[in-house]
């Protein structure tokens, strides 16, 4: 089979479960991976005979989209914030929502005049200019980006998950970023003492309540990991709860709290936070119009 009759061939395959347009980028991602040629090269060399080993691999890809996997965990990788990231399905993909998230702390924190976006590296004790903590860090997506964008900054992440925080660190690796992986349940109030008082506290953290199950498509409920995706139903607030009371004790006096919400839950997240003494509260929209992401400063 040649390069651009595969690349056909994958398209239409996969077209039952994806429309023409999400069919076609799949399937140039796939190619991309499988011939090691950008979309342009691959027009050049379309005639080009795949070999043995590049058809073993596109059987197998196209059999793994068939059975609706994502083409994140196929390919293991995904984009976030400008850095190719290893995943697999011990962590959520990435999503663009949450790239929303991370560049309202970087614009809010560019505007305070803050000075640590320098490019050069960084001295031991200017770290200590911004402390972030990310909290249920998975890939590590929010973290990297941050230290990524302000060098200077002491980041930390953590995640009770073993499986996610090995990917994180091989992340971290991978991009020679670095962010200090903390293993714990955050949850638990004695295992959150370990972590620094921070600047900013951020998490993603699992927000979907578990009746919300019936609605969600089967890529994301049969392949990505629940844990970080679902709470009770009982306690949809759950970390937020968790992440306001630590956050009173643990973030410096008009330090940030930022968190990604589920869309029907923001009056009740605000009221939580407002509960709970934080001022400021800001509740922000996605690209989509949709209430995600809200903001909390920690009182003095």
């Amino acid at each position: 089979m040649k390069t651009g009759q595969a690349e056909i061939w994958l398209r239409q395959e996969i077209s039952s479960i994806y429309d023409s347009r999400e069919a076609a980028n799949i399937a140039a991602l796939v190619m991309e991976q499988v011939t090691g040629l950008s979309r342009v090269d691959r027009l050049s060399r379309r005639d080009d005979p795949l070999v043995v080993q590049q058809l073993h691999h596109l059987t197998e890809c196209h059999h793994r989209l068939l059975h609706h996997e994502p083409v994140q965990y196929v390919l293991n990788e995904a984009w976030f914030y400008g850095m190719k990231l290893f995943v697999d399905r011990n962590v959520l993909i990435p999503r663009p929502e949450t790239e929303e998230l991370v560049d309202w702390i970087v614009s809010d924190l560019k505007a305070s005049g803050k000075d640590v976006f320098d490019r050069q590296p960084a001295e031991a004790d200017e770290t200590t200019r911004l402390k972030i903590l990310d909290v249920g860090t998975g890939s590590g997506c929010i973290a990297l980006a941050l230290k990524k964008a302000m060098p200077k900054a002491e980041t930390w992440a953590c995640d009770f998950s073993d499986d996610a925080l090995a990917v994180a660190r091989r992340n971290g690796s991978e991009l020679d970023i670095r962010v200090d992986f903390v293993g714990l349940d955050f949850l638990d109030e004695a295992q959150r003492r370990q972590l620094p008082t921070v600047d900013i506290l951020v998490s993603n953290p699992p927000y979907i309540p578990l009746g919300d199950k019936e609605e969600m498509q089967p890529n994301v409920l049969d392949f990505e990991p629940h844990s970080a995706l679902f709470v009770p139903d009982s306690d949809v607030l759950l970390f937020y709860r968790a992440l306001a009371q630590f956050g009173k004790h643990r973030l410096h006096p008009g330090g940030c709290l930022y968190a990604e919400i589920h869309e029907g839950l923001g009056p009740e997240v605000v009221a939580l936070f407002e509960n709970e003494g934080y001022l400021d509260i800001e509740l922000r929209t996605d690209m989509q119009g949709k209430h995600r992401m809200v903001k909390a400063v920690a009182p003095a």
